[in-house]
This record gives C-alpha cells, structure tokens and sequence, in this order.
C-alpha cells in the first residue's frame, strides 16, 4: 500500500501524493465545493453536489486490496482524488477527480500511476472506467499512459479497459513523461533569470562571498540579491535581513549559511515562493546519523515548498550559456563555453577536471557539483541535458547509485544520441561481497557496476585525465564511423608505443592498400616506411606532412588517424601541427593527433565547428580514441529489448516455491526441478540416504554413475566429495561411504555420467540495489583459479548474451579449439536467456549456481545446481515516478 511520496508534475513543479486517511473528511467537503459544475458532472455524470458529499463516506471507509483510495496535495491543499473498487478478484474500477485550477499539469495522469502500482501489489491486473463521450481530459490520459486500452462506446459513454501489466510501451511511456517533467522542474535551477546569494558577507574567502563574487565577476546576466542581516550592502549588491523581504521572487536562493540555520532560510525561502535551492552548506549526512536526519527535515521542509534541492555540501553551478553566464561556485572556474556537462559527487575533482579542459581548450556546458543528492541526482541531470542542444557530451563522477534500474533506463535512452563518460569511485577489493556459492563471491558491487554501464551505453575511465581525454574527443571530433586506424608520424619508436597502445584500446592497425602507399610515396619521398604506421621520416616539411595525411583521410581502408610527431629541428612543430589541423577540415574522419612532450590542446579546425585534440603521449591519444571508437559501435546498434525463451512454466516455479518452507538451499531435487520449469538441463540423478538406496538409484539410472555430496559444500572436489565413472557395484559401496565421510551429515546424490565437454559455470545473485545479476565463466575447477567471468544485469536481450559469451577468454574453447567437440553459441545463448528469466521471474531466488555446466554441441547439461531461496526483496516498480526519499 501506497503511504505518501512527493512527485514531479508536467510543469515541473511538485505534487504530493499519499493514502486517503481518516482525517481527511473536511478536506475532501472542501474539495467538492472547490470544483467547478462541470468538472463535477464529469465525474459523476450529475450535478448533485449532495451526491458528492455523500461519495465522500464511501471513499473514507477503510482502504484494502479492493478499495483504495489516493490524494494529490499541493502547499496543503488537496488537490486531487483517485481511487478503485474491485470488480472482481482481478480487475477495478478507478476515477480521478482534478481540481480545475491543477487540471492539465499531469496530477490525474501521477494518481493513476500510483494507484495502478497499489493494485498490481494486490494482485489487480485490469482497470476499467467509465467516461462520458466528452470527457476527452480523461480519455486522452488513459490513451496516453501507455497501458494498451480497449474503448467502446454504452449508452452515451465510453468504456475504457486496459491491462496494468508494465510493458516496454509503458516505461518508455512512464519514462518520456519523467524526462519532461525533470527537466521542467530543473530549467530554473540550471539556468535562472534571478539568484540570491543567502550568506554573503563581507569577508574575502569566505563561502558566500566567494560565490557572490565568481557571480559578479563571471558576467551573470540575471537580478542578484543577496539576504544578510547584518549589511545592507555586499559587494555592491543590496541585501536584505531575510528571504522573506526580498523585493522580486528568485527562480534559485543560493544557501551558504551554518548547518543549524539552514531549516530556517529554507522555510523562508519557501514563503517567498523561491523555485529551488543551492544549498553549499557542509555537515549533514555527510557527518553521520544526526546530519542525516538534518538533511532529511531540510528536505522535507523544502519539497512542502515545492523547492527542489541541489546539494547539501556541494560546490555549486556553473552555466556557460551566454544568455545566463552563471558561475555560482565557489571555486576559480573558466566561463569558456563547450560541449561538456559534468555532474559531480565530488566538487573538487569536478572543480580539478573543469580547470585542466580549460588548460587544454575544452569549454563547458554546464557542471553541476551534486554533493549529498539528497534530491538532484546524476538522474535527474541526465534528464535536463538529455534534450539540451548545447550538452553535447555528459561527463559523471559517481560515488554512489541512488537508483541504478533508473540509471540504466534513463542512460540507455540518452547513450543514443550523446556520450556519457562516467568515473565509478570503489573498484576496490573492499566492496566484495560475501557468499557461499562462487557467482556471490565473484559478484562484488563493482561487477553490477560494471555491467550496468555496459548494458546503458556508459563509457566507463577509471581517471580523472581519461574523462577529460574521450570528452575532447568527443565534443571536437565527429563520431568514428569504425576501428580502423592509421598511426603516423616521423619517428619510428613513438609510432611503435601508438600501435600497441591501439591495439590495446581495441583499434584495428588496419593494413594500407597498395594504392594509398604508392600515393604517399609520391608526396614524401623520403619516408621512412608507408606501411601502417606510416614512419614519414624526421626530416618530412609541414607541407608533407599535409598532403600525406589527407591521402590516408581519403583511403577507404582507413576509419580514424592517429599522428604522431616529435619536435626536430628539420621542420618548425607548430607549423607541422597547423598542417595537420588544416588537413582535416575537409575530412569527416576522426582524428587525435600527439605532439610528443608537448602541451595537451584542442586546436581548432579552420573553416568548421571542430578542434583536433593534441595529446602529449600516443597512449593517451590511442585510449581516447578506442573509447570514442567504442561509443560510434554503440549508437550503431539499435536499442535491444529483453528477450524470453519459450518453454516456460513461471507458474509452476512459483508454485514450487511456494511450497518451500523456511528460507535456505534448496536441495538436489527442488533445484533440479525448478531449473526444469525454465527448460533448463540437469543431469539425470537421485537422492540417496543410505547404500540400499544409492544401489538401487545407480541401477535405475545405469552404470557408470557419479557419487557426490548432496549440498552444503561449495569446493566437493577439494574434500573428496566427487567419485566419478563408477562401473559397479563394488565401487558404488566404496564411493558411497568416501562421500559421507566427507561430509557425513549431507545425502549423497548419484547421476548418470555424461560425456565430457566444455564446462562452464553460470550463475546469478540478487543484488539489493541493481537486481538480479547474471554470471557466465570458464567453470569446474577452473570457476576460480582463472577467473574468467562475464556479468551482466537481467533482464537480458539476445545482444547481452551473445556479447557474455564472445567476452570471455575462454570462448574460442566453445568453437572447437584443439579437437575439442565445438559447443553451439546459440545453445548457450538460450540458456542464459533461461537463467536471466528465471530471476527475472522469481527475486526470491536470490543466488543461483550451475557449476560446472558440461557443454557438447546443442546439449548444455548441468551438473550441479545450488539455489538459495531467500525473502522477496523489495524492488521498486519501475512504472511509478517519484522523488528521492
């Protein structure tokens, strides 16, 4: 059931959205006189406002599975009501009821989501509702939630049916309503039209003034003002005692006041009807329990305001755009414009990326030092730049995932159209998890991740020199349209370094056609070699260097170039670089260039809106290029969605653990029999507890057979507790009694051998923050000893799985490498399809482990399965939009 959340409305502001409780009597009388005739024949096809009081009991009485009851409030007032009664065990009724004033800013649409997530958790799949023919309000917005509805026309009605099943339509529906709304709700935050600096005072170096100052000095083109007590003016600008005085409503209050006094300014803020708040001030969660709690009533404080926040102990903003020219930080910061829009935890590595783009001539967009994220997150930016024309690439530096499913959902959508480049602090050891089975061991926090970032399109760096690096790429360079690369240069040891470190980077050193080197050869005689690298050698002219670069431009073989030049005395370097920058203007090719010791630089290309990007080492140049290069791959594919075998019976799984009892492994038998409801292989076997039975198991099954621990041990091998090719019964009896002194109080389990083959290991683990997560290695003994893992996050499309198998090192094993029986890729294909739905299906399943899993041609059979049943986690319902909490 539904208690209370805060959520964002159409127009960007905020809507506060609970259950309908006892004390609400007076507010929802009030409600009915509020609203006008005609929206109240609407809802009750009359114009008897007795009527409507009289509903109002029937909406008081206790809400449950089959009736429940939802209000939109505003500043207070109650603003809307939505509520359904069933009809029967599956299905309801709903209506919604919005005041006209609050009609059209999406408040129904917000109610109708939240009462459907209510419903689905009662096991309601179907809403219905009757509507007049002109109440098209209501039947444009149940046409537009995304739910596929079935209309037909009764009695002067239309009657509408859709099913709340949350589809791809539906979140892509969900989704483009949440990036409209978010970015509304931001616009005046990012880009304000007026500001007041709360805290400024007269003292140099400290936060406030400092801010002020950078605002005054960086041109803002908006009214300052600023609230003091204690001046009446600061630096210039008028200043008033509290925010309630101020003579015109800022769209943002800049907060930079001691922790203890923030709760107040926000409330008075809130009065005066600012529009968001920048709050600087350190010492909130970031100090433990009780700065949490601060930071949470502050919170609370402004979203009852329908304020967002950006911050607590954040560094500030910067905006670029010549119309706003905002720099409401308090760092030394450049005002140069650019591409990049950088969203940062830490402000002082955003404050350290910022200066060095400005070293190496990288302009900024905008940059915004997110701090605690008690509310503005990376989301939420994603969100406001992902149709912000002059955000061209998005740089993050993460500490931590508020909601990584929506991260992967937003990221994924806005990876199509513009690079996001993300630095993920803690791939530390210290983040590993602790499990039993091998896949929790190897799933650390990082390994979620790292897939999440796969899946989303999301460049990953580990360096702050990185970020910078594929961002100049990106923002000056078109999109590389391929891998393959050509290195030149004039020396033969540099070139060198360039070619591994391409490689390195997964570029193709791709092989010059005939033709090509003929032509090089016509202009720089003297070169050293035309092969790739191409060495022009350390006496070529600047001229030289000119033409030969726009004949491997021009070459079809080649996608990107990489020069690679060193300064001597034969040719003056900067006009080598201006030949090099001239040549590519009439290219549409990428191109990074390196002046060897020289001064990392983005030097502008004549006649066009690019600059070449100048590296002082190969290694950095051939790294940016391979990410860019990388990114060009990403938008190429087109968007996957999750694919589900058939052969499925979810229902039966369900029932089967349905009947478990107390959370734990489940043994042989019930994780045989769930993996079989998915259509997953196992080894034919049975559950012995005594040597009568293991001799009458190994004769049903037929010899040669397997004896083996029954649960309880992850590494059987390494105590004993596999036998294998067991002929007879003589062995049998040996083998029986060694796995029971290995472990004497587990069952034994006797299979039917199966030929060799490949084996691997597969497995999934229920993360808490990112959801399931699926495991693919090299398995058996191998599982640790190489360490040869793929990880991605369910559900899975046909493209994750193929792109889990060709990672793996071991994959050319599955092509029949040295004799070996080949393993068919589309089998393992399904298989992990299978896997990823099965978790997908059933959270409760919250570790899974089928190692080893021996592969020969189609047939993939499991040859030991551990499966831990747990507590159903909580996962949120991606189809309800709501704030952070």
């Amino acid at each position: 059931m539904l208690n209370e959340v805060d959520a964002v409305r159409a127009d960007g502001g905020m809507v506060h959205i609970r259950t309908l409780a006892a004390g609400d009597r007076d507010a929802l009388l009030e409600f009915n006189r509020r609203v006008s005739d005609r929206s109240l024949y609407r809802r009750f096809f009359n114009l008897s406002r007795d009527a409507a009081d009289a509903y109002v009991e029937a909406l008081l009485s206790p809400v449950g599975a089959h009736h429940q009851v939802l209000v939109a409030v505003i500043g207070g007032d109650l603003v809307g009501v939505a509520s359904y009664e069933c009809i029967d065990v599956a299905s309801a009724e709903f209506a919604v009821l919005i005041q006209d004033h609050e009609q059209h800013a999406g408040i129904g649409t917000l109610l109708i989501e939240h009462l459907a997530g209510v419903a689905r958790k009662h096991g309601i799949r179907r809403f219905v509702a009757d509507a007049l023919t002109e109440n098209y309000p209501l039947i444009k917005m149940v046409r537009q939630l995304g739910f596929p509805t079935t209309t037909h026309a009764e009695c002067g009605t239309i009657v509408m049916s859709f099913s709340l099943d949350v589809t791809a339509d539906v979140l892509a529906a969900v989704d483009e309503r949440d990036r409209a709304a978010d970015a509304a709700s931001l616009v005046r935050l990012l880009a304000p039209h007026s500001v007041v600096v709360i805290g400024a005072g007269s003292r140099p170096k400290s936060v406030g003034h400092e801010v002020l100052r950078n605002i005054l000095d960086g041109g803002y083109t908006g009214r300052v003002d600023v609230v003091n007590p204690k001046h009446r003016t600061v630096l210039g600008v008028a200043s008033v005692p509290t925010a309630r005085q101020l003579p015109v409503v800022p769209d943002l209050a800049i907060v930079a006041v001691p922790a203890s006094a923030v709760r107040q300014v926000v409330v008075e803020c809130g009065a005066r009807g600012v529009h968001g708040i920048l709050l600087l001030t350190a010492g909130f969660g970031e100090t433990g329990v009780d700065g949490k709690a601060l930071e949470h009533e502050v919170l609370s404080v402004a979203r009852g305001y329908g304020m967002r926040v950006i911050g607590p102990n954040c560094l500030g903003l910067l905006n670029t755009e010549p119309s706003i020219s905002l720099n409401a930080t308090f760092a030394s910061l450049s005002m140069r414009p650019g591409a990049l829009g950088l969203a940062s935890q830490s402000g002082a590595l955003g404050v350290a990326v910022l200066q060095a783009a400005h070293a190496c001539g990288l302009g900024v967009a905008q940059f915004v030092s997110v701090g605690n994220k008690a509310d503005v997150s990376g989301n939420d930016l994603l969100l406001a730049w992902e149709r912000d024309e002059r955000v061209g690439v998005i740089g993050l530096y993460l500490e931590s995932f508020g909601n990584p499913r929506k991260f992967a959902r937003i990221a994924r959508r806005v990876s199509r159209t513009k690079p996001i480049v993300a630095i993920k602090a803690g791939r530390s050891a210290a983040g590993q998890r602790a499990g039993l089975s091998h896949t929790a061991a190897a799933a650390s926090s990082d390994a979620a991740v790292d897939a999440l970032f796969i899946q989303s399109g999301v460049l990953r760096v580990d360096r702050m020199e990185q970020l910078l690096d594929v961002a100049r790429m990106l923002s000056d360079q078109p999109i590389p349209a391929g891998p393959r690369v050509v290195i030149v240069g004039n020396s033969g040891g540099p070139a060198i370094l360039a070619t591994d470190a391409a490689e390195a980077a997964g570029l193709v050193v791709t092989e010059l056609s005939e033709a090509t080197a003929h032509l090089l050869r016509q202009v720089v005689p003297s070169a050293a070699s035309c092969a790739n690298p191409v060495d022009l050698g350390a006496a070529v002219q600047p001229t030289e260097v000119g033409e030969a670069l726009r004949i491997l431009l021009a070459a079809n073989e080649v996608d990107v170039v990489l020069t690679v030049f060193t300064d001597t005395l034969a040719a003056d370097p900067d006009e080598v670089m201006d030949a090099i920058v001239t040549a590519t203007a009439t290219s549409q090719k990428t191109v990074a260039a390196t002046h060897v010791g020289g001064p990392a630089r983005s030097q502008h290309v004549p006649g066009t809106k690019r600059a070449v990007p100048v590296f002082t080492f190969p290694e950095a140049a051939a790294n940016a290029l391979g990410l860019a290069c990388h990114y060009g791959q990403i938008r190429a594919v087109s968007r996957a969605l999750p694919a589900r075998p058939s052969g499925i019976d979810c229902d039966a799984a369900r029932t089967l653990l349905s009947d478990v009892g107390d959370p734990g492994w489940l043994d042989a038998q019930g994780a045989a029999e769930l993996l079989t409801q998915y259509g997953i292989t196992v080894a034919r076997q049975r559950i012995v507890t005594d040597v009568d039975s293991a001799v009458r198991a190994a004769t049903e099954l037929g010899y040669p057979v397997a004896a083996k621990i029954g649960g309880g041990v992850v590494h059987k091998t390494d105590v004993g507790g596999v036998l294998l090719d067991i002929d007879d019964q003589a062995q049998l009896l040996a083998a029986f009694d060694g796995v029971r002194a290995a472990a004497p109080d587990a069952p034994v389990i006797i299979q039917s051998m199966i030929d060799s083959g490949t084996e691997l290991i597969l497995g999934a683990v229920q993360d808490a923050q990112f959801g399931p997560l699926i495991m693919l290695g090299a398995g058996g003994v191998l599982a640790d000893l190489i360490a040869d893992r793929q990880f991605r996050l369910a559900p899975l499309s046909a493209e994750d799985a193929d792109d889990m198998i060709a990672a793996l090192r071991c994959a050319p094993l599955l092509d029949g490498y040295r004799g070996r029986t080949p393993v068919s890729r589309q089998a393992l294909h399904t298989l992990l399809l299978r896997l990823a739905a099965l978790v997908e299906d059933l959270p409760e399943v919250v570790e899974l482990d089928l190692n080893p899993v021996v592969c020969r041609g189609e047939d993939l059979i499991v040859v030991d399965a551990k499966i831990r049943v747990g507590r159903r986690p909580l996962a949120p319902d991606p189809a309800l939009r709501r704030l952070r909490e």
